[in-house]
């Protein structure tokens, strides 16, 4: 498996140009409109424009002194499986004896586990919790009806799922929704059947009361990058070795239908933004690397959108030995600054010396510090954490553009962005210009 590195188009050339001289602001601004641009059409992993946001990181930290490139040129390239797709074969369902049709009484759905199924079929109504009061569902399939607004974000699937699998049902066949798949990575559960049928369908199948069904369905394969780059301290400042890791994820989802149509999902808070602070973060180090008690490793994950791929292969294939990581600081959405100044920080149980540290960091612009005390959370610093490393994690607030191609460069709050890298920055010169180690604290049970 082989993926070939494109060179920049000129255009993109000019802006890696055009960030060197201008103030932290609109530095942050250029990599955000570079990024979010069209032309990267949201960079979704195993796509030309998650392609140009690897080569675009990897040549501003390639011009940061100090800096050299790790991995191969700066790019760790790895592989996934991606989303699970309906196989062109082998996809029944039987009423009874009688054969269901394909594509017109049924569909399997992408969540359901592969293999043959059979049993008993029961109405379930709605499917909600209070449906099941007082029924034996065990080892049956369950016949839920839906409503067709649901079928947007697949909550309301999810919940009936859920619900079937909570009573002990060893599947779910789903009325009241068109017969088509929303993206799916994973089963909903190991063993557990999964399909949409129509109304017909339904009442022939709960007449019958039997079913036997078979599910195929096959696993794509996406590859990407981690860009990945190192400084190193003075020898004499660091004689053990010790190192900070600084991480955000590039990749966004690229280009998907919303509201009928193809629409460009930018990414322009997530995670542009996040992407950008770190490679200021970078430079600011940079700056300063005379002065540095830690290595610092930077590394921009790929694919975290399918499920923090990019971070959990590095920490399971690390370019360095993590033995020397004291700790790992992550920024996933950093654009969307409210009117309150509110900061979120994750993963402050990580470390036992955390919340004093923390305590202790300037914060100039009387940010809202939102403190958040569970050690791991949706984000690339908990795969550092399962590997026994303190890490945190910054975030401005979610806000209703999150995952809608509404999320664009226009929108981001450039001066909000600037609050985040200044207090960004104090926790740095404390992790990567002090000689100071954090204490791994074990989650909590």
């Amino acid at each position: 498996m082989k993926k070939q590195i494109i060179l920049l188009p000129a255009t993109l050339l000019l802006a890696l140009g055009a960030v060197q001289g201008q103030d932290v602001k609109e530095r942050l601004k250029a990599h955000v409109y570079t990024l979010a641009s069209d032309e990267f059409a949201g960079r979704k992993p195993n796509t030309h424009g998650d392609t140009l946001a690897a080569n675009y990181i990897r040549e501003q930290l390639k011009a940061m002194p100090g800096f050299k490139l790790l991995a191969k040129d700066g790019l760790q390239e790895f592989s996934y499986q991606a989303y699970r797709n309906l196989a062109a074969e082998g996809n029944t369902l039987k009423a009874g004896k009688r054969a269901l049709t394909l594509g017109r009484d049924f569909l399997p759905s992408v969540t359901s586990a592969n293999g043959s199924f059979s049993g008993e079929v029961v109405d379930m109504g709605e499917g909600k919790p209070r449906d099941y009061a007082g029924k034996d569902v065990k080892g049956k399939f369950v016949v839920v009806h839906l409503t067709p607004r649901s079928y947007a974000d697949g909550s309301e699937q999810r919940s009936r799922e859920t619900a079937a699998l909570q009573n002990g049902a060893k599947g779910i066949l789903l009325v009241g929704q068109p017969l088509s798949n929303l993206p799916a990575r994973w089963p909903t559960k190991d063993g557990f059947y999964v399909a949409k049928v129509t109304d017909k369908a339904a009442k022939e199948l709960l007449t019958k009361k039997q079913m036997e069904a078979n599910v195929a369905i096959d696993l794509s394969t996406e590859h990407t990058f981690n860009v990945v780059a190192k400084i190193e301290a003075p020898k004499a400042n660091n004689p053990e070795g010790d190192v900070l890791i600084l991480g955000a994820h590039y990749d966004h989802m690229g280009i998907e239908e919303y509201e009928g149509e193809p629409a460009i999902f930018h990414g322009a808070d997530d995670n542009a933004s996040g992407t950008a602070g770190i490679l200021e973060l970078a430079r600011y180090i940079s700056d300063r690397r005379d002065f540095l008690k830690k290595d610092v490793i930077v590394i921009l994950f790929g694919a975290e959108e399918r499920g923090l791929k990019g971070s959990r292969y590095y920490a399971a294939n690390p370019v360095e030995p993590l033995d020397n990581v004291k700790a790992m600081v992550n920024i996933d959405m950093m654009g969307r600054m409210p009117a309150e100044k509110t900061l979120g920080i994750r993963g402050l149980g990580s470390a036992y010396e955390a919340p004093a540290l923390f305590a202790s960091l300037p914060n100039n612009d009387n940010l809202e510090l939102v403190w958040e005390f569970r050690e791991k959370g949706p984000t690339d610093y908990s795969s550092f954490y399962d590997k026994g490393i303190p890490a945190f994690s910054f975030g401005t607030p979610h806000h209703v553009d999150y995952h809608k191609p509404t999320d664009t460069k226009e929108r981001v709050n450039y001066d909000g962005m600037v609050m985040v890298y200044d207090y960004a920055t104090n926790l740095i010169n404390r992790l990567a210009f002090e000689p100071l180690r954090l204490t791994y604290r074990p989650q909590q049970k």
